[in-house]
């Protein structure tokens, strides 16, 4: 990276988290798509004071860590109806509703209008539903580390639930730690571009001559949690579901053909975690505890500081939990070992 000018020389450098472009006094750096649809920084040099703030935050630069004892749990939530509308088991969803009843806020992967992946601020349970599900696409953070920070000096809570590159661009933004932040970085398969996601929603439309109103890419209705099923919902309230292995998109998102350049150099694909908590699936349960398992899915909860302990304590009249080690947590899941290898597609 050339620092003085902020010109990404290998895109892998970058995450896209916007740090900088909220961080930067002047207003001078606006996050650009490049042809394959990923955001990158680009500098106004006219503007620029050269103060050095862009540099001296970016979370690629001056990576936090925790490096602290976990606690890692297997977790099920008691109603199964909280399990079954969500990817896994509806963990984020009940740390979610948590905050909102102590009139917190929470923070979190939505689509918008446009079936775009955003960070929507919510401050109800209505909205909240608008957070659950996967969306295994890049998604945008707009404005939410200075919504999270005005919040916060207000005295209020915010739940910010995003990926591990999101959290740390949350964390380099603010500067400081703060009492009333808890963060929540879920383990990451990498992200495709929003561009790449819209066209292949629009090839679809064209495919099926309807419009597409809601795409789901691990929907339960029809199978069990780690199946994999896609739902399309159309606009004239048609639905139709795919294997992941016959849809184009998830296919080769689940291979790690399509993510972002960073994705295959990320930092954060290890055990020494950057938010409060850290959420998963708990891939290989059934063979560590088969009792434990549950066809409505079963979530994998690294509780990375004492104040990511303190929430869950709040909420484990809601959930049944299974005490584990990280040694079990990470057999499965590779994210903690390693970051995607690029495909040579």
């Amino acid at each position: 990276m050339d620092i003085k000018h902020l010109k990404i020389k290998n895109k892998y450098d970058c995450t896209g988290c916007r740090a900088c472009e909220q961080v930067c006094p002047v207003k001078c750096i606006k996050m650009i798509e490049d042809e394959e649809g990923f955001l990158y920084p680009e500098v106004d040099e006219k503007k620029c004071i050269n103060c050095g703030l862009c540099k001296n935050i970016c979370p690629q630069i001056k990576r936090k860590h925790r490096r602290t004892e976990k606690d890692v749990y297997a977790v099920k939530a008691k109603n199964s109806e909280d399990a079954r509308k969500s990817t896994s088991a509806g963990v984020a969803y009940i740390l979610s509703k948590n905050v909102l009843e102590k009139n917190g806020f929470v923070i979190g992967c939505a689509y918008n209008n446009a079936l775009e992946p955003i960070q929507l601020k919510v401050d109800n349970i209505e909205d909240l539903q608008k957070l659950r599900g996967s969306k295994y696409v890049s998604s945008n953070t707009l404005n939410t580390f200075q919504e999270t920070k005005k919040i916060l000096d207000e005295g209020k809570r915010v739940l910010y639930i995003g990926t591990p590159c999101q959290i740390g661009g949350l964390y380099a933004y603010l500067r400081k730690d703060y009492d009333n932040l808890i963060t929540v970085d879920i383990v990451c398969h990498g992200v495709p571009s929003v561009r790449m996601f819209k066209k292949y929603i629009q090839y679809l439309e064209e495919k099926y001559k309807n419009k597409i109103i809601n795409y789901e890419f691990r929907n339960k209705d029809k199978v069990f949690w780690g199946e994999y099923c896609i739902k399309i919902t159309f606009e004239d309230k048609n639905i139709k579901y795919l294997n992941a292995n016959d849809d184009f998109y998830c296919s080769n998102f689940l291979a790690g053909n399509i993510s972002r350049e960073s994705c295959y150099k990320c930092k954060y694909a290890n055990i020494d975690r950057i938010g409060d908590i850290t959420l998963a699936d708990f891939w290989g349960i059934e063979k560590i505890n088969s009792d434990f398992f549950s066809k409505e899915g079963v979530s994998l909860v690294m509780l990375n500081t004492k104040k990511g302990l303190e929430v869950f304590n709040q909420i484990k009249e809601l959930i049944v939990y299974s005490k584990h080690n990280e040694e079990e947590a990470s057999k499965k899941n590779r994210k903690f070992k390693r970051a995607n290898k690029k495909s040579k597609m």
